[in-house]
């Protein structure tokens, strides 16, 4: 079916809106988008006004997802992430295949993109396309070939190969045990803890492991690796982080590990879908990723 010009969004309004929906903001939009507020807020409103609904509601000093608004949010993801696939596909022509992977964003900056040069080079004219997504997702749609998932090795109408599990390990900055020197491993129970949001509970693992009682100071709750590892630099107290993920860090000095980790209970798997399992692209980097730790 065709649709009238007027009724296919813009792709610039789309961003806006899914920045502003991430950051309930359309000040944070405008940071993380280098527009201006005013130029979030205009698009914003193109966009409503082309639906005739509106997206966001002012509660305070946030904005906030109307009932709609959090239906079309979906949707608006599904088609900027349509239109960059394309747009890559596109790009790759001259490449003889290609492969779309759905990825977990931290694992692949700081476990694959180290790696990769190596798939690369065995498989010169497969042309890669990566997009972030962390929960499991319908593989018919089509977007992606294989997908890279943590948690338990179980995926609808697909195979999970097992990658690597993950050790989570103690961490602080150089700074911050300077002014608050480790002289036992009983020193953490007075210092302040930082925490994913996914993984409240790791700590209260670490802590019983050590036969300690879990500190009772500060505990600051993150929804990103990545700024864990801020607060880590800004010297805000200790975390509990997988030790691929702070490698660099670990090898200079500037984060340093404080005792034994643990393993946790979930693992990085290796998706593929039923209908790709006899792909020729589709092997061959489940052939590579699963050799990296042989």
């Amino acid at each position: 079916m065709n649709l009238l010009k007027k009724h296919v969004p813009n792709i610039h309004n789309l961003h806006s809106f899914v920045s502003a929906a991430k950051h309930n903001s359309f000040t944070q939009a405008a940071i993380e988008l280098h527009l201006t507020q005013s130029a979030i807020s205009r698009q914003i409103k193109d966009l409503e006004t082309q639906l005739g609904v509106p997206l966001f509601k002012r509660v305070r000093q946030r904005v906030l997802l109307t009932d709609t608004g959090s239906r079309f949010l979906e949707d608006a993801v599904n088609i900027i992430q349509v239109t960059e696939d394309a747009m890559l596909r596109a790009m790759s022509v001259g490449a003889k295949s290609s492969l779309r992977i759905a990825a977990l964003p931290t694992f692949t900056s700081r476990w694959i993109i180290p790696k990769l040069s190596s798939f690369i080079e065995r498989n010169p004219n497969t042309a890669l396309s990566f997009s972030s997504r962390t929960k499991p997702f319908d593989f018919n749609n089509k977007m992606a070939d294989l997908a890279i998932h943590f948690g338990k090795p179980s995926w609808p109408q697909a195979s999970c190969y097992l990658i690597c599990r993950e050790q989570m390990i103690p961490v602080a900055s150089k700074n911050y045990l300077a002014a608050q020197p480790l002289t036992t491993l009983a020193d953490v129970q007075q210092m302040s803890l930082l925490q994913l949001a996914s993984r409240l509970g790791s700590w209260k693992v670490w802590f019983e492991q050590q036969q300690l009682d879990i500190s009772q100071n500060n505990h600051l709750i993150f929804d990103q690796f990545s700024m864990i590892v801020d607060a880590l630099k800004a010297d805000l107290g200790i975390a509990l982080l997988p030790k691929y993920f702070i490698a660099d860090e670990l090898s200079n000095g500037s984060i340093v590990q404080l005792a034994q980790g643990i393993e946790t209970d979930d693992c990085y798997y290796l998706v593929i879908p039923d209908d790709r399992a006899d792909n020729v692209q589709v092997n061959s980097f489940k052939d590579w990723i699963l050799g990296l730790q042989q």
